[in-house]
């Protein structure tokens, strides 16, 4: 089966073959044996060279969002107007910088404050969603410039949770 989508902004082509028990995952060059399993109706189980993975994922819409160990990944079918806009796979500074909630759920807590600065993969928010907690992190070294929920809170994936803001090296400001 061959499929192309939308990953993290970024085109792909995938191509999965059933072989025995198992899959043969091909991307570009990419070849990869994967054993893939449904655990239940949102939960995989993904075991690649020998380590086992539990992926969960919901759908939002068009999007599906998979959370892979305390990461969210976004998926969607192309379009040709998002196959034209796709440009390369990095997301923009600026939504990097607007950190949303990654599915619909409940704030569990939020690990920081006003005004500290986070480092790259910095856990800064936890949100509880199909009864699991996901770690939302920093995708970069930065600022928190306002933090937008809290404890408690239920939020969807629209849902601006902090708002961060890069730090000047020089002068330890933005």
């Amino acid at each position: 089966m061959e499929f192309e989508f939308l990953f993290e902004g970024a085109v792909k082509n995938l191509s999965l073959e059933k072989k025995g028990e198992g899959y043969i995952v091909r991307e570009d060059d990419r070849v990869i044996e994967a054993d893939i399993r449904p655990i239940s109706p949102n939960i995989l189980s993904l075991v690649i060279e020998g380590r086992s993975h539990t992926i969960h994922f919901a759908r939002d819409g068009e999007a599906l969002h998979l959370f892979l160990n305390g990461r969210v990944y976004t998926m969607q079918e192309t379009s040709e107007e998002s196959a034209a806009s796709a440009g390369g796979g990095a997301k923009s500074r600026e939504d990097m910088l607007k950190i949303s909630a990654p599915m619909p759920g409940k704030v569990i807590k939020v690990c920081v404050e006003d005004g500290e600065e986070v480092r790259d993969k910095q856990t800064l928010v936890i949100v509880e969603a199909m009864k699991m907690e996901n770690e939302v992190k920093a995708e970069l070294d930065c600022r928190v410039k306002k933090i937008c929920c809290e404890s408690g809170n239920m939020v969807d994936v629209t849902t601006v949770l902090i708002e961060l803001e890069e730090v000047d090296k020089d002068s330890g400001s933005s």
